[in-house]
C-alpha cells in the first residue's frame, strides 16, 4: 500500500468515526419586524438554535397581526399567545431554514410550482387555439 492509499484509508476511517472537523454551522439571517404596521423588515442574525419565522396572531374579533424574526426551533410547531395593544391574540408560527426566507406575508403567499405550471399550460393551449383559427 502506498502512502497515498494509507492516507485515504485513514481519512475514510476518521470520517466514519466522526473525527474529522466539519465547518461551523453558519447562522441564519432573517427579516425582523414587530407587530406594528407597516412592517419595515430589518435583516438580523439569529442564534444557533433559531430559525427564521413569521408569527401570525388572530384575536377573538378576527383581527390579524404579524411579526417576523428569529424563533427558537422548538417553538416553531407550537401555537402561542400574546397581548398587543391590550388585545389577546392566538399565534401560529411558520418557520423556514434559509437566509431571509421569512419575507413573504400571509397575504403574499406565492403559488406553488405545480399551480404555476398548470396556469402556464392552460394559457399556452388557449393562445395556441387562437393562433390556429
Amino acid at each position: 500500500m502506498g502512502t497515498c492509499s494509507i492516507f485515504l484509508c485513514l481519512l475514510l476511517l476518521c470520517g466514519a468515526l466522526g473525527l474529522t472537523t466539519s465547518p461551523a454551522r453558519v447562522r441564519l439571517h432573517c427579516y425582523t419586524c414587530s407587530f406594528a404596521k407597516p412592517c419595515y423588515p430589518v435583516p438580523t442574525e439569529c442564534r444557533d438554535d433559531e430559525a427564521c419565522g413569521v408569527s401570525v396572531g388572530t384575536s377573538d374579533q378576527n383581527e390579524v397581526i404579524e411579526r417576523k424574526g428569529c424563533l427558537p426551533r422548538a417553538q416553531c410547531p407550537l401555537p402561542g399567545h400574546t397581548t398587543y395593544w391590550s388585545r389577546s391574540y392566538m399565534l401560529q408560527h411558520r418557520c423556514c431554514e434559509q437566509d431571509l426566507c421569512n419575507m413573504a406575508t400571509t397575504s403574499q403567499r406565492l403559488p406553488s410550482l405545480l399551480l404555476t405550471a398548470l396556469v402556464l399550460l392552460v394559457t399556452s393551449f388557449t393562445w395556441a387555439g387562437h393562433l390556429l383559427r
